[in-house]
């Protein structure tokens, strides 16, 4: 509820390191905002449509769905981050998902972003920012439910995850000072409201794409199966299963229901005859020498490990989420041709890199991972 509190105690923060750096930002906000600017801070907020959700056409769908729940975009712009951009923007969420820092200039170097500030009434919420993050759902789409946008646009992971929204107003402020003047922010808490031509074609690309991440799994690992000469059929035959349900489009935990025994039966398929080919090569090994017919068993060998070893991994959240060596993984997928598009690798790669968080976000709503390890059932 509306609890009346003071604007400017947003900007403490526990951490020592925020609070050095909300404090400046206090300071000169009192410095040169107005009495009435500093009241309506908590009516403003902070969002961004983030690179996926421009790729796949879907900024003016974000944007319509906003007006609709009484948003205003009062400021916007389109443009492509720079490398300083996203560091200032998540120089917080950097400190604490260091390890996996290095994909946020991979995702960001996809497309353009559209910051915007937002205005609308708080509706009951303590801000307006704690009213667009509560429509916007979780950071890990699939871990949300029905009427949460990145649930419901089917955002890929936690990254490639439709929009970004500030935490309250002092975060909105201090975000949106990335893309935005003091001057405009201030111009936005007097009533300053910029016009917005949603349908203009900056908002979109020339040929959207389909960045679902089970539809980008799917095609990577169909290229992955052609590769195969053991047991190629009958992994096809699966993934033409997994193709027919994500055609769908269901909603998400339709999707993953449907979805759950498939993959599951696809990851052991895999698992299997990759340790098949293991035990072959232990017997070709030991067999006469004859160097020429080892190295053609070799170069088939790996390039069939490698294909497997990718489908199996993009078939099992869990099993993805504890592999260590995926980069390379990745590079050798690229070399074999199966990985052809640079979307496919960032959708993969990406949702790699943030696995175990999201792991960690669905078992914390009671979702299961589609997995065969049954540590985790």
């Amino acid at each position: 509820m509306i609890t009346g509190r003071d604007p400017l105690s947003f900007f403490y923060r526990e951490d020592q390191l925020e609070n050095e750096v909300y404090s400046k930002l206090k300071e000169m906000l009192e410095a040169e905002a107005d009495p009435g600017q500093i009241k309506m801070l908590p009516k403003i907020s902070f969002a961004m449509i983030k690179p996926d959700a421009y790729l796949r056409g879907l900024a003016p769908t974000v944007i319509s769905r906003l007006e609709e729940e009484g948003f205003h975009v009062a400021k916007f712009d389109v443009r492509k981050m720079k490398s300083r951009e996203i560091d200032e923007l998540y120089m917080f969420v950097k400190n604490k998902y260091r390890e996996s820092w290095w994909i946020m200039p991979k995702v960001f170097s996809m497309a353009p972003v559209v910051p915007m500030i937002l205005t609308g009434d708080t509706m009951g919420f303590d801000h307006l920012s704690e009213r667009l993050r509560e429509l916007i759902g979780p950071t890990t789409p699939d871990a949300g439910r029905p009427g949460g946008m990145r649930y419901d646009l089917k955002g890929a992971n936690r990254v490639l995850n439709i929009i970004h929204a500030s935490d309250d107003p002092a975060s909105a402020l201090r975000e949106a000072l990335v893309f935005f003047s003091l001057e405009e922010i201030l111009d936005v808490l007097s009533g300053g409201f910029e016009p917005l031509d949603v349908e203009s074609r900056e908002f979109t690309p020339e040929e959207p794409m389909d960045l679902r991440r089970w539809r980008v799994f799917n095609e990577i690992k169909l290229e992955a199966a052609d590769l195969l000469e053991q047991g190629r059929q009958d992994i096809l035959s699966l993934l033409d299963k997994e193709a027919e349900i994500v055609e769908m489009d269901l909603p998400i935990d339709e999707e993953r229901e449907s979805l759950m025994e498939i993959e599951r039966a696809i990851s052991a398929k895999a698992e299997k005859i990759r340790r098949e080919i293991l035990n072959s090569a232990v017997v070709e090994a030991r067999s006469p020498a004859d160097i020429g017919r080892k190295i053609s068993f070799s170069e088939r060998m790996e390039e069939s490990l490698v294909s497997l070893r990718i489908i199996e991994l993009l078939s099992d959240e869990e099993k993805l989420s504890r592999y260590k060596n995926f980069d390379f993984l990745l590079l050798k997928g690229i070399s074999a041709g199966i990985i052809t598009e640079n979307y496919q690798e960032v959708v993969a790669h990406s949702t790699w890199a943030v696995a175990p968080q999201m792991m960690a976000d669905l078992k914390k709503v009671g979702k299961k991972p589609i997995t065969i390890l049954e540590a985790t059932k």
